[in-house]
């Protein structure tokens, strides 16, 4: 056991490197280029910070055209799972088993689902390739990034 917790020790930092990097990064995509209609502009109010982030963009917005598409509309989903994963990893020290698996399934699950319905019109908004790509991506890189700390327990 005591090899299980100096492995999950090592690991935590990036983890939460990893988790608060990507959600940060994700999270600045949004506030710096996305349309300021989004949630994250309400919360902004809430919390007073909307004059700052209008004067931000109005610097930022200019570059807008240099950016291309799948990293202002793609990446950020796919950061946001990462950083999902991440700190799931983190809170069950790195440990997957047949208790807590559904907790590291259900965001990814639900993103990479609402993109395979919209596929086949089941669900409304217009099917990405490329999204589908970045959820997927940002689902699996956490496990092959910490896959040496990453132990499993499944009971046969």
């Amino acid at each position: 056991m005591e090899t299980i917790n100096n492995s999950f020790t090592k690991q935590k930092k990036y983890l939460i490197i990893g988790g608060s990097s990507s959600l940060l990064i994700g999270s600045l995509i949004y506030v710096f280029f996305r349309a300021f209609s989004l949630r994250i502009f309400s919360w902004s109010e809430l919390v007073g910070i909307q004059e700052f982030l209008q004067e931000l963009r109005e610097y930022s917005i200019s570059f807008i055209r240099y950016i291309p598409d799948w990293i202002l509309f793609s990446l950020p989903d796919g950061l946001y799972v990462f950083s999902y994963v991440c700190f799931t990893l983190y809170t069950w020290k790195n440990i997957i088993s047949v208790e807590n698996v559904i907790w590291f399934i259900i965001i990814p699950f639900i993103a990479i689902g609402s993109e395979l319905l919209q596929l086949f019109q089941l669900l409304d908004g217009t099917f990405d390739i490329i999204d589908l790509l970045f959820y997927l991506l940002g689902f699996l890189l956490p496990f092959i990034f910490f896959k040496k700390s990453i132990i499993y327990k499944f009971k046969i």
